[in-house]
């Protein structure tokens, strides 16, 4: 548990950068993690659908969506560790809207805010799915 305070997290929460912005902050990333290896090659982003972004915006009370960096652990012996990005949606009191540990109705069959919640993940890895550089790909 953390002891920072809890703050609203406002449904227009970003900014928008520059592609030069964007090039600067993505080679800086990529040359810090040169030796980390993923799906056979340095994973620089993933890809989500569009279908799945906004059914976990959708959830009732959903205004942002956080993203959390996970590593999944070599499960199949080849010694490769999978970087991985796990998205929820968020609250505007900046409550991850989770899963809650049972999926049984209450009274009258009304279910619990969050039982139904989702996690997503299993995006799509750059560079394997992503833009050739230069332009679409």
């Amino acid at each position: 548990m953390n002891d920072f305070p809890k703050r609203p997290i406002p449904s227009d929460t970003g900014a928008f950068i520059s592609l030069e912005e964007m090039t600067t902050l993505t080679k800086n990333h990529d040359e810090d993690h040169v030796n980390q290896k993923s799906f056979g090659t340095h994973v620089k982003a993933m890809c989500f659908g569009k279908d799945k972004i906004i059914e976990l915006l959708d959830q009732p009370g959903a205004t942002a969506l956080r993203i959390y960096y996970g590593i999944k652990v070599d499960t199949d012996g080849d010694g490769i560790k999978e970087k991985k990005m796990i998205l929820v949606a968020v609250d505007e009191e900046g409550n991850d809207i989770l899963p809650t540990e049972t999926t049984n109705a209450g009274p009258g069959g009304v279910v619990s805010k969050g039982a139904m919640a989702k996690i997503l993940d299993s995006g799509l890895p750059c560079p394997e799915y992503c833009t050739k550089p230069g332009g679409k790909g």
